[in-house]
């Protein structure tokens, strides 16, 4: 059984996973018909990114552009 991962390990695959949204089209439009957070952890969860909603919580400000709605100040367009 493996341990648990850390708050920085999560933090990094979430991370990892913004920077393989932001150069795959294809995913970045599923997160971008993401309804909730929820339905963004399973698009992550489906491409072997594991972190759960308080890395989302705890790395918004640094990733995300408040003049846009939720992850989508992930995306410069």
């Amino acid at each position: 059984m493996s341990s648990p991962l850390s708050d920085s390990q999560k933090d990094q695959i979430l991370k990892d996973f913004i920077q393989l949204a932001q150069n795959d089209g294809e995913l970045k439009d599923e997160i971008k018909s993401a309804r909730n957070q929820d339905e963004l952890i399973a698009l992550a969860e489906q491409r072997g990114y594991h972190f759960d909603s308080l890395t989302l919580l705890r790395q918004w400000s640094e990733h995300t552009d408040f003049s846009q709605p939720t992850w989508m100040g992930w995306f410069s367009d």
